[in-house]
């Protein structure tokens, strides 16, 4: 969710074709707020998962998945189900994807982040879920100025945390 709020190129470039150069501007692009912070939780939890995680890492299941949606894939104008058209942003080809998962009775999917390449999950409802890591109520963390691990991914995206 944090990488959302990460200022793009386009709006960088926007602000400098009217305002020039304006670092108080930019200073204002990516701050993560006291009003965002007061919105999220951070929770440990682990997956419950009824049925397997499908991994489009995994290049056979790729191959496989190429296949079956050759012509889309053709339409699109890729020639391969390569981990970086897994990735993109071509939500019909993802989107078949995941529905062909989902028919083969996958309880979600793992795939890399295009952001730093760390595991990702998406769970397939009524298949998967998030459990709390231990019996009873899992503890909330805030997400305030001063937490680490909020501090840390803000550090890596570029964020500023208004205090």
């Amino acid at each position: 969710m944090l990488a959302d709020l990460r200022p793009n190129a386009k709006m960088l470039a926007e602000l400098e074709s009217v305002f020039g150069r304006a670092p108080a501007i930019e200073r204002s692009a990516g701050l993560v707020t006291r009003a965002w912070r007061e919105h999220q939780v951070l929770r440990r939890g682990r997956i419950v998962a009824n049925g397997e995680l499908a991994d489009v890492d995994d290049l056979r299941l790729r191959r496989r998945l190429e296949r079956r949606h050759a012509r889309l894939l053709a339409r699109h104008g890729m020639d391969h189900l390569d981990i970086s058209e897994v990735r993109s942003r071509a939500r019909p080809v993802t989107q078949a994807v995941s529905r062909s998962l989902y028919e083969d009775g996958a309880a979600g999917v793992r795939f890399r982040s295009n952001l730093d390449n760390e595991p990702c999950f998406a769970l397939f409802e009524g298949r998967a879920r998030i459990a709390a890591e231990r019996a009873g109520r899992a503890t909330l963390v805030e997400l305030t100025a001063d937490q680490p691990l909020l501090r840390a991914v803000c550090d890596e995206l570029g964020l500023r945390i208004e205090e």
